[in-house]
């Protein structure tokens, strides 16, 4: 084996060990505390006091009813909506013109569009505002209110519509290693409309190659906090929203009822992963009963149309969301009803710029340096993966790694992250700038992982063979001719890291001590009370920061492309 394949083999380990060794030691820092042991504020007994003090805490009931309502709402609507579009609409120009939007929506952070949505469906909100008074009749804002229900139904929907993109692009990747087009056909010769196909052939497939994804959503609905803070509701908030208030209640000795939630958090997400297994696993065994009963269905299917409609919403709603923002940010006086701002100001901006300057240069520096390791070490993890199943002809360690890869995902971070604040206070080491990067890379990795495996397995390999043997070096084959070829996928993914990083709210919150605000963490403080126009301004300079790193990942490509065209 040569030097540089050697080397590569090292990063498999070395990227496992980083980003399962704080999910570990974050894990076990908060299960002794649940248990009644944290020396730091004098608990050195072992009891379950801590299980009695939160369980019966005000609210405990209704939060933990709260977090499951929205989670496995989320997780099934998601998945039903994504399938429901795959299967009426999979020829169709809003189809196309969503698969398009989905870089744009994913890259969307998830405070700035719930705060987006917000100024969408509040009582004053824009739409109530474009609909009074000549369809409302309300001449002031209506006494009902879309957002912050006690129920947890508005951050439901909010969660929906956010994770939606995610699920359709996991599944549209999924697809494309599957015979679609071919399927259908085949199923259309014996009679089968398009839906049939899909619900009864193509979607049965699809389920098990959804299933890490939507056990991703499903956690982190489960462990949401920003979005919650934001959404509401308040008066009991979600089950997570309650952990972080105990974990940093004045009262020092209430971290031991927050460890106890935290680890019922993990528990409740473990069940609830066991029983969507379970769930899919008898729906698969449903649609096969169903299909031998031979029922062909509807040639045109009257909910196609509905569908193909919802697939050129979804992008609009984001857009929406993004100028309410704008609007926000420069309006100086906008009274209900009136459509428009009445008057303009860019003062609001002014005053942002100041508070937010020293954030955005951190935000900006923390994503980059995620991102940047991040790929170093997936693009290497992957090199070795290729030339190892190209040599062994094996897929094992590509499947161990994958499970590897979600473990950060599928764990609630409030269930570890205050683990890990403990671990880093003990050796001085929190509220520290490497601290941060670290953290942030145990999210960022998975997504750059997950978004650049698939172009990577699928490059061909002639190209660097026969680039090694024109020039004797294998690094020149893979510096020049590999990547470069790649550098559209993976400055793409490199985007994605980077927007990762700055949605992370309770990560930095947590171990940044309070030291290292970030837009994120500001907006999120700023959001639950304070003037709307100045949150439009926090909200729009979260949302720009990914904006302007996509936009630089679309226009390198483009540069090389016309520099490489030039000198021919």
């Amino acid at each position: 084996m040569s030097r540089l394949r050697q080397m590569f083999s090292l990063f498999p380990w070395l990227t496992a060990v980083l980003f399962i060794l704080p999910v570990l030691i974050g894990v076990t820092g908060t299960w002794l505390p649940a248990f009644g042991y944290l020396p730091d504020i004098g608990a050195t007994a072992f009891s379950i006091s801590p299980w009695q003090q939160m369980l019966d805490y005000p609210g405990a009931g209704s939060a933990l009813r709260i977090s499951l309502l929205t989670a496995w709402g989320a997780a099934v609507l998601s998945l039903l909506i994504s399938c429901a579009l795959l299967a009426y609409s999979w020829n169709s120009r809003g189809l196309r013109w969503l698969r398009r939007s989905l870089p744009a929506l994913l890259g969307v952070p998830h405070a700035a569009f719930a705060i987006g949505m917000v100024a969408l469906l509040a009582p004053a909100g824009w739409i109530m505002k474009l609909l009074s008074p000549w369809a409302t009749g309300l001449e002031s804002p209506a006494f009902f209110s879309l957002v912050n229900d006690s129920h947890g139904f508005s951050l439901l929907l909010i969660l929906t519509l956010k994770e939606l993109p995610f699920v359709l692009f996991m599944g549209l990747a999924a697809l494309s290693q599957m015979p679609v087009e071919r399927t259908l056909h085949v199923c259309r010769s014996l009679g089968y409309s398009d839906a049939a196909a899909w619900w009864r052939v193509l979607i049965p497939q699809l389920l098990p190659r959804l299933r890490l994804p939507i056990f991703a959503v499903l956690a982190y609905g489960l462990s949401v906090v920003d979005m919650a803070l934001i959404v509401g509701p308040n008066t009991p908030p979600s089950f997570a929203v309650l952990i972080d208030r105990l974990f940093n209640h004045p009262d020092i000795s209430m971290r031991l009822p927050g460890s106890a939630g935290a680890t019922l958090l993990l528990l409740l997400t473990s069940g609830s992963l066991l029983l969507w297994y379970l769930l899919e696993r008898g729906s698969l065994l449903w649609i096969a009963r169903r299909a031998s009963a031979g029922q062909r269905g509807r040639l045109h299917h009257p909910f196609s149309r509905f569908m193909s409609l919802f697939s050129w919403s979804l992008p609009m709603v984001t857009i929406a969301a993004f100028i309410v923002l704008v609007l926000w940010s420069f309006s100086f006086r906008w009274s209900f009803p009136d459509a428009l701002p009445s008057s303009y100001s860019v003062q609001f901006w002014l005053r942002g710029w100041e508070q937010l300057h020293q954030p955005l240069w951190l935000t900006l520096i923390t994503g980059m340096a995620s991102a940047f390791i991040g790929m170093v070490l997936v693009v290497a993890c992957l090199e070795h993966e290729v030339t190892l199943r190209r040599r062994r002809g094996s897929i094992k360690a590509r499947i161990n790694l994958l499970w590897l890869i979600y473990i950060p995902l599928i764990t609630p971070q409030i269930s570890f992250l205050f683990g890990i604040q403990q671990v880093l206070l003990q050796i001085n080491a929190w509220g520290n700038w490497l601290s941060l990067v670290w953290i942030h890379l145990v999210f960022v990795i998975p997504y750059l992982f997950l978004s650049l495996s698939g172009p990577y397995r699928s490059f061909d390999d002639r190209y660097l063979r026969q680039a090694s043997s024109l020039s004797g070096s294998e690094w020149r084959a893979l510096w020049q001719v590999k990547w470069p070829m790649l550098l559209k996928p993976l400055l793409y993914v490199a985007a994605l890291g980077f927007a990762v990083s700055v949605s992370q709210y309770l990560a930095t919150l947590y171990i940044g001590a309070g030291r290292l605000p970030t837009v994120t963490t500001e907006t999120v403080a700023i959001a639950s009370g304070g003037d709307r126009r100045l949150i439009g301004v926090y909200s729009l300079f979260q949302w720009l920061l990914p904006l302007l790193i996509y936009s630089c990942a679309l226009l390198i490509p483009y540069l090389c492309f016309r520099q490489r065209k030039a000198m021919q």
